[in-house]
């Protein structure tokens, strides 16, 4: 193995370590589609994922929660980290929605960690329908994230 790929594998293991001992932990990734249950599908197909539940259905807007197993049981037991497709308007760009969510202990920690490291709040601390705190913010690139934080 080259110096380069130990030194890749030995920062990504300090960034894990690092990420477990403050609490943070990828909740879900996010993919937007036009066609949920098209793409769904393909994950089921493609993956031998299982669908878990849908969370959101609406006439125009849709959230299905795909996770591995071949079967439903298996899916909902899994320890992976599951997939939430989400729709996505033929007209948005595909970066229109944060694809990462990350579950947090300290939702006003993270923000302000967020903001001594470059990043920016796209949209402040509210609290949702499902009584969780929801934060969006960007990374110094753009790219965005949502933090969320459960009453656990």
């Amino acid at each position: 193995m080259s110096w380069v790929k130990t030194v890749a594998c030995i920062l990504v293991a300090a960034t894990m370590a690092s990420a477990q001992e403050s609490g943070i932990r990828v909740r879900t990734i996010r993919v937007l589609a036009t066609d949920p249950e098209a793409i769904a599908k393909f994950y089921e197909k493609a993956f031998g994922m299982s669908e878990i539940r849908r969370p959101v259905t609406t006439a125009t807007f849709q959230e299905i929660v795909v996770n591995s197993g071949s079967t439903v049981e298996l899916a909902k037991q899994a320890r992976t980290t599951p997939i939430v497709i989400t729709t996505r308007s033929k007209d948005d760009p595909a970066g229109a929605m944060a694809s990462l969510i990350l579950q947090v202990p300290d939702i006003d920690k993270a923000i302000e960690s967020v903001k001594r490291s470059g990043g920016t709040v796209l949209r402040p601390v509210r609290k949702s329908s499902t009584g969780y705190m929801v934060a969006f913010v960007k990374d110094p690139d753009g790219n965005q994230v949502e933090l969320l934080m459960t009453g656990e």
